[in-house]
């Protein structure tokens, strides 16, 4: 689709044109690197993903993640979002307001992921945005982290793991595994957390001292000390 706005003088501006981008291939190039992932995949861009199209969207969906990941392709850059599926419309005013305040403590926390709500019901959602002429597939696996990373530490703040049914827990872990497996110390998991993902340094080290406190992680014994 075209996108094109009005100028005050009344000229329309194909934007596709000034950004000098050519969103068909990235669709085509996105939709490639989500395609023939494996379920043994410490990546999450390499999981096996099922597609589809909505009206505005690349829809992902995979069975061990409680949420899909909604891709919207813009000339400027891509919107990848995640809808939690809380809806605080419905909700008294005073646990709206709790969960508001949440994720304002929480986008002061983040750097590049973001909470906000969207549409007539108020539904929570995060996003990243990726700039469009600077794509790659790590940059694309990275902003999946950094959404699974910002649901982790929202569902964790507002003490819903029965609701997510602690998936969003498990990939972290996964996470955190891939990096121990790949040798790294945990100075270098933290500088990962907060530089790559954007956590702060207090919510990094937290989260990395839960993961741990698990038991489940070989080689976990190297990160003490």
């Amino acid at each position: 689709m075209t996108l094109l706005f009005r100028s005050k003088t009344n000229y329309y501006i194909n934007l596709e044109y000034i950004f000098m981008v050519d969103l068909e291939a990235i669709k085509k190039q996105v939709v490639a690197w989500f395609s023939d992932g494996t379920e043994d995949s410490k990546t999450l861009i390499d999981l096996p993903w099922k597609m589809k199209w909505d009206q505005w969207h690349l829809v992902l969906e995979n069975e061990k993640i409680p949420f899909a990941f909604l891709i919207g392709f813009h000339p400027e850059a891509l919107h990848i979002t995640v809808r939690t599926g809380i809806e605080t419309a419905v909700l008294e005013n005073q646990d709206r307001l709790s969960i508001y305040r949440v994720l304002l403590i929480l986008n002061q926390r983040l750097d590049i992921a973001k909470f906000m709500v969207f549409g007539i019901n108020e539904e929570v959602i995060a996003r990243v945005d990726l700039a469009t002429d600077s794509l790659t597939k790590d940059q694309m696996n990275l902003a999946l982290n950094v959404l699974l990373s910002a649901l982790y530490l929202m569902v964790h703040t507002l003490h819903l793991e029965e609701e997510f049914n602690k998936q969003v827990s498990d990939r972290m872990v996964m996470m955190i595994q891939d990096l121990v497996a790949q040798g790294k110390s945990r100075a270098e998991i933290l500088e990962f957390l907060t530089k790559n993902l954007g956590i702060n340094p207090q919510d990094a080290g937290r989260i990395l001292n839960e993961i741990i406190s698990q038991g489940d992680i070989k080689g976990s014994e190297s990160m003490y000390g």
